[in-house]
């Protein structure tokens, strides 16, 4: 009797799963908060590896090569990973995600040692509370702990390729007039929330709580893990296709030799090159062309406002391109409209970095005391025994010289007094004995800085409209059972294209303007560094070409007859 009981309670505790939580949009729900998680995941281990390569806050060319084995990963493993998971992908996302949680969990098992802090210095070798600090020292466990940060960065890029793959061609499968839909949800999230991921993880992830971040990012991953195998294989809307071709090199080959889809993938890949390399150096394109300090947080050009700015702006323009073109016809937008909106979108991608570039306000190189052409430290600070090199660019401003310097150390100030965030300095050996945090061109940057943070936020609105519109020309391209796959060689393709190769590209440009360079990292860059934003807008007027003429490629026939040849 007890049995019937127990076996009754559990058949309608499973009726309602199904029927209220085990639905379409609790997938979508929890696949946007999957690629979220697995994106702050792997943004807080790229600054763990800082953190193990002793540079704080400063990138380290270790992440870069990380980066780019990364890379090499997602293209060598892409159209495998795809075509494993394309038969039970509920289960291959859940299986990544849990995956990706094992292997970030095992960090922990390697604590960083308790050591003395290192921040920035003032003359003589005194700290400033006023600004974060970083713990650094003798590491036992730091082969270990890297081995397994490496191995957490590249299983999150492959779980990545896992959500695109399995999880968006699962809802595309059920509900493909909503693709545009799906896809420009994931896309303003990866634009929008995940590129916050740095300023909300970078201050903790120097701490000794430290781990407080990452084993929540571990758990919740785990958790969405264990969400997707409650989820059945199919769910009643689910139209049943042609059955699958269990020969990997024959589905493989088809879907390379899809004109289309190719050709759409290379659009993609230089679109993505000319964004990501341009977010990668962000930070250090702001310091040298507005002196902005941006790596500690200066009340008076604090970006945490901005941040928030910029995520509505990415999720309003995204959300008018998913709205406009989804449920509109049984299976969505056409592949041949969305290439032509996407080519069209990319153009104004083009514009906006084109003036980004342009943009600047008059600082240059000689405004900082001691950088020319190569940073030297001025001669009134040479006794200071200045390491500028373990925190970065920390301007300060000598008032009645109104001369930049590098940092209160270059400065030559040994005396402080921090007024709620106002730094001032004093007994500074440069200039006239008196200096103020930040940079003397604060002031007269602010509106053009102000230009800049508003250009760069469309610059990444438009771009995220692009890539939804690019993206559904894979998902249109080729045939429903070989959607999976598709995504997959896309995402190795754009992984050897735009990650690797467009990332060692702007490595180049990083060094041929850098003007301080320490122990393989630039700290510092000459304002030269605009060519990054005008290789950007050649890249995506590139990608807008390549994508306009992919839509005067006719469609490929029995891929969604039921298509609408009035609309769009």
């Amino acid at each position: 009797m007890m049995g019937c009981v127990i076996v009754n309670a559990y058949k309608k505790l499973w009726h309602f799963l199904r029927t209220y939580i085990l639905t379409v949009a609790r997938f979508d729900l929890f696949l946007q908060g999957a690629l979220l998680i697995v994106v702050l995941l792997e943004t807080n281990v790229y600054l763990l590896l800082r953190r193990n390569a002793g540079t704080g806050f400063l990138r380290s060319i270790n992440e870069d090569w990380v980066k780019l084995g990364t890379a090499g990963a997602e293209f060598l493993l892409g159209a495998a990973l795809g075509w494993w998971g394309r038969s039970w992908r509920n289960l291959a996302l859940s299986g990544c995600l849990g995956i990706t949680a094992a292997s970030g969990l095992v960090v922990l098992a390697f604590p960083y040692e308790e050591s003395h802090p290192l921040a920035v210095e003032l003359c003589g070798g005194g700290t400033i509370s006023a600004y974060r600090s970083l713990t650094s020292g003798e590491d036992l466990y730091m082969s270990a702990r890297t081995a397994f940060l490496v191995l957490t960065a590249v299983l999150c890029a492959l779980t990545k390729i896992s959500v695109w793959a399995h999880g968006l061609t699962y809802l595309d499968d059920h509900e493909p007039q909503n693709g545009p839909y799906f896809y420009g949800i994931l896309i303003s999230i990866r634009l929008s929330l995940g590129l916050n991921g740095q300023s909300w993880l970078r201050p903790g992830a120097v701490e000794a709580d430290w781990w407080h971040a990452h084993i929540s990012l571990c758990m919740l991953t785990l958790m969405f893990s264990v969400l997707f195998t409650l989820f059945p294989k199919r769910m009643p809307q689910f139209k049943e296709i042609e059955n699958h071709d269990t020969e990997f090199l024959s589905s493989l080959r088809r879907v390379l030799c899809n004109r289309s889809l190719m050709q759409q993938t290379f659009a993609l890949s230089l679109l993505y090159a000319g964004l990501f390399g341009f977010i990668s150096y962000d930070t250090e394109f702001v310091q040298a062309r507005y002196h902005i300090e941006s790596l500690r947080n200066d009340p008076r050009t604090s970006r945490a406002i901005n941040d928030i700015f910029r995520s509505l702006v990415i999720i309003f323009f995204v959300t008018v391109f998913r709205f406009r073109f989804s449920s509109r016809r049984s299976d969505g937008v056409k592949a041949t409209t969305a290439s032509r909106v996407g080519g069209v979108v990319a153009l104004f991608v083009c514009a906006f970095f084109s003036v980004v570039a342009a943009l600047g306000c008059g600082v240059g190189g000689g405004d900082i005391a001691g950088l020319d052409d190569v940073y030297t430290q001025p001669d009134c600070s040479a006794h200071c025994g200045c390491n500028t090199a373990n925190y970065g660019f920390s301007p300060v401003c000598a008032v009645d010289a109104h001369t930049t310097y590098f940092s209160p150390c270059d400065a030559g100030c040994e005396q402080y007094e921090d007024l709620n965030g106002f730094v001032l300095f004093e007994n500074c050996t440069c200039g006239l004995q008196r200096a103020i945090r930040g940079s003397c061109s604060v002031a007269s940057c602010q509106s053009t800085y102000s230009f800049y943070l508003l250009f760069f936020a469309l610059t990444l609105a438009a771009a995220g409209a692009s890539i939804t519109m690019q993206g559904m020309v894979v998902l249109r391209s080729v045939r429903r059972r070989d959607k999976p796959l598709a995504l997959g060689v896309s995402s190795a393709i754009i992984g050897l294209l735009a990650h690797l190769l467009g990332h060692l590209f702007y490595m180049l440009i990083s060094y041929l303007t850098c003007a301080y360079t320490e122990n393989g990292v630039c700290i510092f860059h000459h304002p030269t560094i605009w060519w990054m934003a005008a290789t950007s807008a050649i890249l995506c007027v590139l990608s807008a070409v390549v994508s306009l003429l992919t839509s005067r490629i006719p469609p490929i026939p029995g891929v969604f007859l039921t298509e609408d040849h009035n609309g769009s």
